[in-house]
């Protein structure tokens, strides 16, 4: 289980690197609702191991289906892609 979950981004106005984010509680059965956070926040917990995340889409089954785990890099970047790419990747997750 992780603490929250990611259900979409907002990019800066090149459409390179996010800028906010809509986080949902993780409640181990069910998502809480979302809320907006910025991008260094969030890179700032999980840099400093105080929450984990995660990524969610819609279910087809369930309202929610579990993503890939995020990870940053170089305390900025937000990725489900552990690599050392310096740039903000999280797959495919709607915009917003």
């Amino acid at each position: 289980m992780f603490d929250y979950c990611i259900s979409a981004v907002r990019y800066d106005s090149t459409g390179t690197h996010i800028e906010a984010v809509r986080v949902h509680r993780d409640n181990d059965t069910t998502i809480g609702p979302p809320m907006t956070c910025d991008r260094a926040f969030v890179a700032d917990l999980i840099s400093n191991g105080k929450a984990t995340f995660q990524t969610i889409i819609p279910g087809r089954q369930n309202p929610w289906q579990n993503g890939a785990h995020i990870h940053v890099i170089d305390d900025v970047y937000l990725t489900t892609d552990p690599n050392v790419r310096k740039k903000d990747n999280l797959g495919n997750l709607p915009k917003f």
